[in-house]
């Protein structure tokens, strides 16, 4: 498990202790006893490649091949475009997309060897509905579904891969985001709309049962999570829109 510390990954940890697994959660912070209802927490930064390279080949040594891989790690980045750090373009990029794809180039592999396992990359209902001022965390997460989609073709037979889209979920998230010191008018206009979303939607815990209910069916495709609107009526309408509507419906709701 990656990011593990807080929200989404830390309410996972715990479900999945109780479910019986020796879970391994891998954040940049440790921020809660080290055994927490049986976690054994690692101390890796996602954001540096070497890091995460060094954990990945390390892993298997140390603590065999794991049953189950879940790339859950990630903030978001509120910026202009025109302000976007250079280093939070890399950043984003490296924590959201390239840091699951080496531990799937390293673990994939390994599952396939012995003949079992399963990977939830963690993405968001954002591939299709993109957040505004957010455009890094859009494509990262886009990326890494469509990685996911690949890695099923290849493993079909004996890995169970499953990109999860997860919508709105009440968390630490949007506090922790990296954002731009002044706001414009849009701008202002957009956070609070996703703010707004934010405080609405489901808890860690709620989305933390959608992922391990997913797990447990044993089955590779792309699931939608978050409350009935995000996880149900948001993914159908897409199918039903074109892109015009859609591109403009999101852009009056962000105002």
């Amino acid at each position: 498990m990656t990011g593990g510390s807080s929200g989404i990954g830390h309410a996972l940890c715990i479900r999945l202790s109780c479910a019986g697994y020796r879970v391994i959660s891998a954040s940049r912070r440790v921020e809660y006893p080290r055994e927490t209802a049986g976690v054994t927490q690692i101390s890796v930064d996602f954001s540096d490649h070497l890091s995460t390279q060094c954990f990945a080949q390390g892993f298997i040594d140390e603590y065999g091949t794991p049953d189950l891989l879940v790339n859950n790690a990630g903030y978001g980045a509120f910026y202009e475009w025109k302000n976007f750090p250079k280093q939070e373009i890399t950043r984003q990029i490296q924590v959201l997309f390239l840091s699951p794809v080496e531990l799937c180039r390293v673990f994939a592999p390994a599952m396939a060897k012995q003949g079992r396992g399963v990977i939830v990359n963690l993405s968001s209902l954002a591939t299709l509905y993109p957040l505004p001022y957010m455009p890094l965390y859009n494509a990262s997460k886009a990326a890494l579904s469509s990685f996911s989609e690949s890695l099923m073709l290849e493993y079909r037979k004996n890995l169970t891969i499953i990109d999860f889209r997860m919508g709105d979920v009440r968390t630490e998230f949007n506090n922790s985001a990296s954002k731009q010191e002044d706001y414009s008018k849009n701008m202002r206009s957009a956070w609070a709309q996703i703010n707004k979303q934010l405080q609405s939607s489901i808890t860690a815990d709620q989305a933390s049962e959608q992922i391990c209910s997913t797990i447990r069916n044993h089955k590779s495709g792309t699931f939608f999570g978050g409350g009935w609107f995000h996880s149900r009526f948001l993914p159908n309408l897409f199918r039903l829109l074109p892109f015009s509507l859609r591109k403009e419906i999101i852009f009056r709701w962000y105002k």
